[in-house]
């Protein structure tokens, strides 16, 4: 069941979702708007075939502070933007994350991402400018629309992989082949 604004300032109230910073205007109808965090990870091209199995992932992103005057990106990029909020989730709600319909009218956007039951930490979203011209991004620019859902019961094993208690702009880890 999506979660309404009443429910979700309970949660808060009760201490079983935290949100830091909250600000006022965060908790929308059905979920919370999100801001732009201090951090952005841009990828380096280098013309080299990646491998998500093999390569450090260090070595295909800059991470940037973002000065308060804001940062540009270039046309037709793909970024990795991190969320000035830090999150606690209950073991029983798990979120949908999307990007705010001001800002993908604008021409960005954003896969669904999940946040899992029990998910500790700031997110990390990645986001494509699908522009040709450059764009300005600003710190604290309301960016994420978060939706959460009450599950069926408590999950047996709440979140506790490589993202949690995650701060700043997290890169990639290494995929698994099978």
């Amino acid at each position: 069941m999506l979660l309404p604004d009443r429910a979700i300032r309970s949660l808060i109230r009760e201490g079983r979702l935290s949100i830091d910073p909250l600000y006022e205007d965060s908790i929308r109808e059905n979920g919370v708007d999100m801001r732009i965090g201090p951090e952005i990870a841009f990828p380096i091209v280098r013309g080299e075939v990646i491998d998500p199995t093999e390569d450090d992932p260090s070595l295909h992103f800059t991470i940037r502070r973002i000065p308060d005057d804001g940062i540009t990106v270039p046309g037709n990029t793909s970024i990795l933007l991190v969320t000035e909020e830090y999150v606690r989730m209950p073991d029983d709600v798990a979120a949908l994350c999307g990007l705010r319909s001001s800002i993908a009218r604008w021409g960005f956007i954003a896969a669904p991402t999940l946040v899992d039951a029990g998910f500790e930490g700031q997110l990390t979203i990645e986001v494509m400018w699908t522009r040709p011209a450059p764009v300005k991004l600003y710190k604290g620019l309301r960016f994420l629309h978060v939706v959460f859902f009450r599950m069926d019961g408590s999950v047996e094993i709440p979140y506790s992989g490589a993202y949690q208690g995650q701060r700043g702009v997290t890169l990639p880890k290494r995929l698994e082949k099978q």
